[in-house]
């Protein structure tokens, strides 16, 4: 499963939720089978639904406010739909569709990160950064390193061979040394 965005505040009287995607095109939900919604404190990307998460089938959607708002088929009106604040969208993976370059972020889970043929760490996730980059958070493998480091995904520091787990990076000097203190 891929996370869509969570439920945020509940707008009208309908059952209407304002959505926080965190998918590009939000308007993609719409007829799509297989939606999940969780509470905000489970993974559906890494572990199978269990109660009280449930399947969720989409009664609206449109735009409020150049927000999205969507409602479900499951929630009435604003009663029921209150105590579904901050709950998570779940879609089928297999419902999302990729342009040529583009990857899940699950799928770089495990990767070796390999520095001039070197292997340096092992991804551990990617991020959204502050900065507008995602963030590869890695483990740290080199002799006496510990710990995790976060790399910025600049496309030309990265080589990427997901289907090997296999990623190759050359970044700037200094950059996986940032956190030391002199010699």
């Amino acid at each position: 499963m891929l996370l869509a965005g969570h439920l945020a505040k509940v707008q009208g009287l309908k059952g209407e939720f304002l959505f926080h995607a965190v998918m590009d095109a939000p308007e993609r939900l719409e007829g799509l089978k297989g939606l999940m919604l969780a509470p905000p404190h489970q993974d559906l990307e890494h572990a199978e639904a269990v109660p009280p998460a449930r399947s969720v089938s989409l009664r609206a959607f449109r735009w409020h406010q150049d927000r999205p708002c969507l409602a479900l088929a499951e929630v009435p009106d604003r009663t029921a739909a209150e105590p579904l604040k901050g709950w998570a969208l779940w879609m089928p993976e297999a419902a999302a569709t990729l342009d040529e370059g583009e990857s899940f972020r699950h799928q770089w889970i495990g990767c070796e990160v390999f520095i001039a043929g070197r292997k340096v760490g092992e991804v551990l996730r990617l991020d959204p950064g502050p900065a507008g980059y995602d963030m590869v958070i890695m483990r740290d493998l080199r002799p006496s390193r510990t710990g995790q480091r976060d790399i910025p995904y600049i496309k030309a520091w990265w080589t990427l061979d997901l289907p090997n787990q296999h990623l190759d990076l050359d970044p700037p000097e200094g950059l996986l040394d940032v956190n030391l203190v002199g010699d």
